[in-house]
């Protein structure tokens, strides 16, 4: 994670869907693997907007700082000077990303 490499976890908002780890279908319940005999990279207690608070309209609020509905409420405490690094991995495509129930389009 992010925190290995100096990052402090109060300056890391982690949105995620969270369907794998206790899906029916995942042999080994409660965890996840990234590659064959590798560690289990799973940790729920990280997340701080899963299911249905995972949306384009948190999403945009926790980058502004404005108050959210669902997860925990974690927003970006950034000013003007600030660096803010952000990455997102999804199904979308040129001009949207896709959320678990909508899209946020670019326009």
């Amino acid at each position: 994670m992010i925190t290995d490499n100096g990052i402090p976890e109060s300056n890391v908002i982690l949105f995620a869907y969270d369907d794998i780890a206790n899906n029916a279908s995942n042999p080994i319940p409660g965890s996840i693997f990234n590659k064959p005999d590798g560690a289990n990279v799973y940790n729920s207690e990280a997340i701080d907007y899963r299911g249905a608070s995972v949306t384009p309209e948190n999403f945009l609020a926790a980058l502004t700082g404005e108050p959210t509905t669902g997860g925990n409420g974690k927003v970006l405490q950034s000013d003007s000077s600030s660096k803010v690094f952000v990455f997102f991995t999804d199904h979308g495509a040129p001009g949207l990303i896709a959320f678990p129930s909508s899209y946020l389009y670019a326009d």
